[in-house]
């Protein structure tokens, strides 16, 4: 009886799946020891630490709110670069506005296998999370050649895929605030959100050794973000 009392409570959860509730999150946040970079964007405008790229985004009251320009040919890009690192927790709040699609992305600037040094990301809309090993999946050099000539994949390459992604469904109010954590360690992530686990994935290019920036790529516009933070362990890559 309380093992489904729980489980109801559990389930009365805006975003939970049965999916998520069978998981539990296996790293712990104390692998994290040293802040790297911070911004809860009290300031009137973006830090200079912060690259944009196709980028219109800006602060407006107190929050960073994404936005791509209306004639960008590449979704808006804002970049935090760190000291090369293997394990990395990315935390930060965030809220849908009209574009309901952002995702945080790491990459390495020296990575050539892969396409711009796309190492790994996480994607979030209302419906679902996604984790992906770019740098042994999709943005594998000749794999994003193949398909940017609009050359069919072949079968090895398309079950190959399937298992550089792993998708899980949400349901979050797009109304409100979320505080989503990225967390890597060695070939693992793992998510949570309003600090409720929601995925663990596990490929060997999430242990790529240098991951030296931070994206936040939005989709269109606008989302908002706050309360931004990178954390390591504290040994340099």
């Amino acid at each position: 009886m309380k093992f489904f009392l729980l489980t109801a409570a559990l389930l009365s959860q805006p975003f939970l799946t049965a999916e998520c509730i069978a998981q539990t999150a296996s790293i712990s946040s104390d692998h994290y020891q040293e802040v790297l970079f911070e911004d809860d964007f009290s300031a009137k405008q973006l830090s200079k630490q912060w690259g944009m790229y196709k980028s219109a985004s800006t602060i407006r009251d107190g929050v960073m709110v994404g936005i791509t320009p209306e004639d960008a040919d590449h979704p808006s890009v804002n970049t935090i670069r760190i000291e090369p690192q293997s394990d990395l927790e990315v935390s930060l709040r965030f809220r849908f506005k009209e574009s309901k699609r952002f995702s945080i992305m790491y990459r390495d600037r020296e990575c050539k296998s892969s396409h711009a040094g796309h190492i790994c990301h996480v994607a979030i809309t209302p419906k679902s999370l996604t984790m992906y090993d770019g740098k042994t999946g999709i943005f594998r050099l000749d794999i994003r050649n193949l398909r940017k000539a609009k050359q069919k994949l072949d079968d090895s390459l398309v079950a190959m895929l399937k298992t550089k992604s792993s998708r899980h469904n949400l349901d979050l109010d797009p109304e409100k605030w979320h505080t989503l954590i990225i967390r890597i360690q060695g070939d693992a992530m793992e998510t949570l959100i309003d600090d409720q686990f929601v995925g663990r994935f596990e490929s060997e290019g999430l242990a790529h050794p240098r991951k030296d920036q931070v994206n936040i790529t939005t989709t269109q516009r606008e989302i908002l973000y706050d309360d931004f933070q990178i954390k390591a362990t504290g040994k340099s890559k």
